[in-house]
């Protein structure tokens, strides 16, 4: 934790805070256990700035003006326009170091697999985070996934084969459904077709019916 975020008192609340946006300046609120919440802003740019380094999790520190000792934070919630992707609002949890916390963790798919390289199927993600808990200095910014397991069409890879830290709790159930390797959706339809077609073959070569006396 070598940066240190300055951050300022904040007077202008609700619907003002428009104006703060538009001064360069980035609303922002702190909180956590046993703690009074506090208004806070900072620069826009090191409000960007922090976020492109530390993403969400990642244990940093920030400083109060007017305050003499730096406090630990995590990055907990972010606004962002949807129009316009410019960040509105960051919300940093002030954590214990000596308590565990929950968080919410990406998946970052490593290596290749054989069956979408070789075999041509669709690597299929079912979901791409997972949550855990553990001590704010051991919280992971990312959980490798090594895709190099799933070797053959229909291949499943799930929470209970990610290879992860033992300082980390998973809270994520074992059986929860990772990746999978889907067959392609051509040679599939084409399977289809090719059944249908030998349906046909047999009942054309049916003996016709005897004609009635």
């Amino acid at each position: 934790m070598s940066n240190v975020y300055s951050l300022d008192p904040r007077s202008v609340v609700g619907k003002k805070v428009n104006r703060l946006r538009n001064e360069g300046i980035l609303p922002a609120n702190l909180y956590g256990r046993g703690i009074d919440s506090a208004s806070l802003q900072l620069q826009y740019v090191d409000g960007r700035n922090l976020l492109n380094l530390h993403g969400r999790n990642n244990l940093f520190e920030v400083q109060i003006s007017g305050e003499t000792e730096v406090r630990p934070v995590v990055v907990r919630d972010v606004s962002i326009d949807p129009v316009t992707r410019k960040i509105l609002h960051i919300d940093f949890f002030q954590v214990d170091l000596q308590r565990t916390i929950q968080a919410d963790v990406p998946l970052n798919m490593i290596g290749t697999s054989l069956g979408v390289s070789m075999y041509g199927g669709v690597l299929v993600q079912a979901i791409d985070r997972i949550t855990i808990e553990a001590l704010p200095a051991d919280i992971p910014e990312a959980i490798d996934v090594d895709i190099s397991a799933l070797e053959e069409l229909d291949s499943q890879l799930f929470v209970r084969d990610l290879t992860i830290s033992e300082l980390v709790t998973v809270l994520a159930s074992s059986d929860a459904l990772v990746l999978a390797v889907q067959r392609p959706r051509v040679a599939t339809e084409e399977s289809v077709e090719v059944a249908e077609g030998e349906e046909l073959e047999s009942t054309d070569d049916s003996e016709p019916d005897e004609p009635e006396a």
